[in-house]
């Protein structure tokens, strides 16, 4: 199902030629069609009318301009993408959404259970106009079971999952103390990717059997499948895991920081020995064997520490690698934006925005030769894209579309 691009722009990209209709807000769904977009598909977000996803509501803000198109989180999500505005609870609305739908590839939706419904979306109707679709519902819990039409968000995910029960990650956490969510939408990211990964399996579904597939992800299940090993553990042998810090497993004060060190094998111990030059401590017979060390962990760390307190954690960094010992710097936003590593691969790109002017922020984390990742325009504002759209595709009238937007249906 392919068609022109909107603008004629020559779109490169291993999903060109693709069309994506995309009604989600948040963060789940709009990231999951935001990584297609960067794959070269063509993505047009529908937004309610007047309103227009919630994320356009949420700072920081370019500038500190509180405006609906300055809102960085919403402009990273949706960069690479078009936009328009439909009431989709009208039936004009609604008619028209299914005629967008009916030459589209692939449609995600992102947002709780109740909207499907309210809004008409259910797999059965859209794809009476389209046999071919794939259809990807991200909701918080799935749309099955006995949460499907509950709420989710951030918080509710990253606890459910149980991954909330590791923090606080201090050695020895006590089971009494409250859990902790991590920073930023990992869960809500994580299940994104998900959802991109499981949208592309519903499209090669597609082709093979030559009918429509409905892509049901759970944003729980995907973060929680993070939790194999302990879940096995569990399953298996009744423990229910670990709260904080394992033996071998440390986090290192050192000169400006701190580092991560792992070194529970004999042979990553012996070699850590030598990276601090064999002292005479190391020698002593309670820290001769595995068993032992663990139960003297608290003084080991103690040594450790009064050595690093001397070098920074990339001298660390650097000598523990040298002898293959597990051992990696601890690293703050500013370290990344200016990490070497970072820059010599070009991650961090001038990124436009909406509202105007451009920040620097992530590109893609993949590189491919002949279609490189590029920015074919910002995030849309809201409705900037109803004219070319509704006119070109759907062979509207202006006159259509202002008795659309005085009815409130655009």
């Amino acid at each position: 199902m392919q068609s022109a691009p909107i603008r004629g722009e020559h779109i490169t990209g291993p999903l060109r030629g693709l069309k994506v209709i995309e009604r989600a807000e948040g963060i789940t769904g709009p990231y999951c069609a935001k990584l297609l977009a960067d794959l070269g598909a063509e993505v047009i977000k529908v937004e309610q009318p007047g309103v227009g996803d919630p994320r356009r509501r949420m700072g920081p803000f370019f500038h500190d301009d509180p405006s609906p198109d300055s809102g960085l989180l919403f402009n990273y999500l949706n960069v690479n993408k078009l936009g328009i505005t439909l009431d989709l609870s009208s039936s004009l609305g609604h008619e028209w959404f299914l005629r967008l739908i009916k030459d589209a590839d692939l449609f995600v939706f992102g947002g709780d259970y109740d909207e499907i419904i309210g809004q008409g979306l259910e797999f059965d109707g859209l794809t009476k106009p389209n046999p071919l679709l794939v259809a990807t519902y991200i909701t918080p819990f799935g749309l099955t079971g006995p949460y499907h039409d509950r709420r989710g968000g951030e918080l509710v995910l990253f606890h459910m999952s149980a991954l909330g029960y590791l923090t606080p990650g201090q050695k020895g956490t006590s089971k009494e103390l409250p859990p902790l969510k991590a920073g930023g939408h990992q869960a809500q990211m994580v299940a994104g990717l998900s959802a991109a990964s499981a949208t592309l399996h519903g499209l090669f579904a597609r082709d093979m059997m030559e009918c429509a597939q409905k892509v049901d992800v759970s944003e729980l299940e995907s973060i929680a499948s993070f939790q194999f090993m302990d879940m096995g553990r569990w399953v298996y042998s009744g423990d229910p895991g670990h709260r904080g810090e394992r033996d071998f497993g440390q986090r290192i004060r050192c000169k400006d920081g701190e580092f991560n060190f792992g070194g529970g094998q004999e042979r990553m111990w012996q070699a850590w020995i030598e990276v601090m030059g064999n002292p005479e401590w190391a020698q002593s017979p309670e820290f001769q064997d595995r068993i032992t060390r663990s139960a003297h962990m608290n003084e080991i760390k103690a040594h450790i520490e009064t050595w690093a307190a001397n070098h920074t954690k990339e001298e660390i960094y650097r000598m523990g690698q040298a002898r293959r010992v597990p051992v990696f710097p601890e690293q703050s936003i500013a370290e990344v934006v200016n990490s070497a590593q970072i820059e010599s691969r070009g991650f961090l790109k001038d990124l436009p925005l909406a509202s105007g002017g451009s920040v620097r922020g992530p590109s893609s984390p993949y590189q491919f030769k002949d279609t490189p990742w590029i920015v074919r325009h910002p995030a849309p504002r809201l409705g900037q894209h109803n004219r070319e759209i509704l006119c070109s595709r759907l062979g509207l009238s202006e006159s259509d579309l202002a008795s659309a937007f005085e009815a409130g249906i655009i």
